[in-house]
């Protein structure tokens, strides 16, 4: 699909088209409504929440519309008083991967191990040998197999190796796509390697840098990106119920409108840097690129002081992997050196953004200027606080009150629709338990005494009461 973002007459940058590539996920689809049950659970504790990939809705016009903000220098998206990065704390926690703290996936193997692959997907390794194929430059196997296997093991009930093989598509046809409708050795070695968190960010930033101002589709895990986006947009207001084209709604925020920070993810470590590298280098399936935490410490909860040092973003990394083994090599061995920052190295979590890093935002964008005019903004902002009236200190401490009571706000809203959804449940149960039987009390007879004696059960609807009580 052609998503050309129109160009208003006001426009103070120029926009770009772009396409995107996705692959057609029906049969997917009804595979991943097989998980049910016990093995619904099992599915998300061995290979996380990558099951939501093949249900989450991407709106293509939003997405360009983003891409339309993409700050090639420093590899963010910069709005009118604020910056986005993609990050691999909040790749890692919207899929429920843990990052291992190891050097993440390199490349495929020349010759890689047959009878490995076929203990990882549950496959005999005469159905490996016989479908192993060629593909362009790589090898792997068409999807019309996996899907073939993964539905013979579910009619026979083989749930672990069902699980093996659906994830496995996912991995090859959503998160890491390459060749149509074909799971590419790339891809199983990444499933196989279980650390694909690195690798999706790498795919994420190189795919829409090598697009930048040009023609192309843009690859790699758009569900995730899409949902990494609208996890920072307002989920009520006039920006939710607004008819108006993506472009007007963006420029109709300000930093004060973003969703910074959700306190209950709890992450407390950031992978800032690795080697001696001044940011993250990252290794995707096709290119290298680095990426600049100290842009998104907002987003996982710190608080941007000052704008970032030289260092800091601008050790920039950008090529093919092919083309330059020795600068692929030394991003290898940072890998095996990574530089964590925590609370005692980043500060207290607050979530906020002082004035000289806001003021940093704003001479950059001087610079680099907005694809798209303002426009009246869609929320009522605070009052700005001059250092007449209030202490810049005082203002900051209630400030930083003020976002944890959103927050706990927001808490109590997700655990008000669990309890709904636990209600309604025990309440099908009950249901469930009255049609089975009339009596709510068992007969026993004691054999001692040769009468025989009610012993009560403890009444389904007070189980239901105590447990909706127990949850509150």
């Amino acid at each position: 699909m052609d998503n050309n973002v129109t160009v208003n007459q006001g426009a103070t940058r120029r926009t770009h088209t772009y396409t995107f590539h996705r692959e057609g996920m029906v049969q997917l689809g009804q595979l991943g409504e097989l998980v049910t049950g016990h093995n619904e659970t099992v599915f998300s504790d061995n290979y996380g929440n990558i099951l939501s990939l093949l249900y989450s809705r991407v709106d293509e016009w939003a997405l360009s519309t983003l891409l339309q903000f993409y700050d090639p220098d420093i590899r963010c998206f910069t709005f009118s008083d604020y910056q986005l990065a993609p990050t691999l704390e909040e790749y890692s926690y919207l899929l429920n991967i843990k990052i291992q703290h190891r050097v993440p996936f390199v490349c495929a193997p020349e010759k890689p191990r047959l009878d490995y692959i076929a203990n990882a997907l549950y496959l005999s390794l005469g159905d490996v040998h016989d479908n192993w194929k060629k593909n362009g430059d790589t090898h792997g196997f068409y999807m019309s197999f996996l899907v073939e296997k993964a539905q013979e093991f579910a009619d026979k009930g083989i749930w672990e190796a069902f699980n093996a093989i659906l994830a496995a598509l996912i991995y090859g046809i959503v998160m890491f796509p390459n060749i149509h409708k074909f799971v590419d050795l790339a891809a199983i070695c990444l499933f196989m390697d279980k650390n694909p968190i690195p690798t999706l960010l790498a795919d994420t930033y190189y795919s829409i840098h090598s697009r930048h101002g040009k023609r192309g589709a843009i690859r790699g895990c758009l569900p995730l990106l899409y949902k990494w986006f609208k996890s920072h947009l307002p989920a009520s207001g006039p920006f939710v119920t607004s008819t108006q084209k993506w472009s007007q709604r963006i420029m109709g925020l300000t930093a004060n409108d973003i969703v910074w920070y959700q306190f209950r993810t709890g992450i407390s470590e950031v992978i800032i840097r690795c080697g001696n590298f001044g940011n993250v280098p990252l290794i995707g399936t096709r290119g290298c690129i680095n990426y600049n935490p100290v842009l998104a410490l907002r987003q996982l909860g710190y608080t941007m002081k000052s704008g970032p040092s030289d260092r800091e973003i601008y050790q920039s990394v950008y090529f093919e992997k092919r083309v330059d083994p020795v600068a692929l090599e030394e991003i290898r061995k940072a890998w095996n050196n990574i530089h964590i920052g925590e609370r005692s190295t980043l500060g207290a979590k607050n979530a906020i953004a002082m004035e000289p890093y806001t003021d940093w935002v704003r001479e950059r964008v001087k610079t680099l200027l907005l694809p798209f005019p303002e426009v009246p903004l869609l929320y009522a902002q605070p009052p700005k606080i001059s250092e007449t009236m209030v202490s810049r200190e005082r203002f900051d401490q209630v400030r930083v009150a003020n976002l944890r009571l959103k927050e706990k706000d927001r808490d109590m809203d997700l655990k008000r629709y669990f309890l709904k959804q636990t209600k309604n449940e025990l309440a099908r149960e009950l249901k469930t338990l009255k049609g089975e039987s009339s009596q709510a009390r068992k007969r026993i007879r004691n054999e001692k005494d040769g009468i025989a004696v009610v012993a009560p059960t403890e009444d389904p609807q007070k189980v239901i009461e105590k447990t909706i009580k127990e949850e509150k």
